[in-house]
């Protein structure tokens, strides 16, 4: 399970494993309180190389809790205001320079499916349909459809 945290992915990089890491004060599973659990390494996308990320485990239900920052989400390399952008642009028909061409005709390809499968837009909803499901507890560019 993953605990996003209010924290700058620079200031991690900078420190790397010396990064003073807040710990969560319960687990969310059951409650109870948490111990540290050794890191794993996370890419993020303006960095060149891995950044080490704290893993916590819970003594009485045993989960093992990932602790990651809020401007991402879970399993994306790119801030959520980042793939938000391309979304935006590529609705305008245009490219986000900074982000490889693929990668984004990936996450416009899993949006518009998910619109389409979650919501049950057509085009012309397109644009209100990002905001829609993000309000829904969705990612909007993953192929996951969670279920409320």
């Amino acid at each position: 399970m993953v605990i996003f945290v209010d924290v700058d992915v620079n200031e991690i990089a900078r420190l790397g494993r010396k990064f003073h890491w807040q710990r969560p004060p319960e687990c969310p599973c059951c409650g109870a309180g948490l111990w540290w659990h050794g890191f794993v390494l996370a890419y993020f996308d303006h960095l060149p190389q891995a950044v080490w990320i704290h893993r916590l485990r819970c003594p009485c239900c045993g989960a093992v809790h990932r602790l990651r920052p809020k401007a991402y989400w879970s399993r994306f390399r790119s801030t959520t205001r980042n793939i938000s952008l391309t979304i935006n642009r590529f609705l305008e028909q245009d490219w986000q320079p900074d982000i490889p061409n693929p990668r984004q005709k990936l996450w416009w390809q899993r949006f518009c499916r998910k619109a389409r499968l979650v919501i049950g837009l057509g085009w012309e909803w397109l644009p209100d349909a990002f905001d829609l499901l993000i309000s829904w507890g969705q990612i909007p560019v993953s192929n996951v459809i969670q279920s409320g």
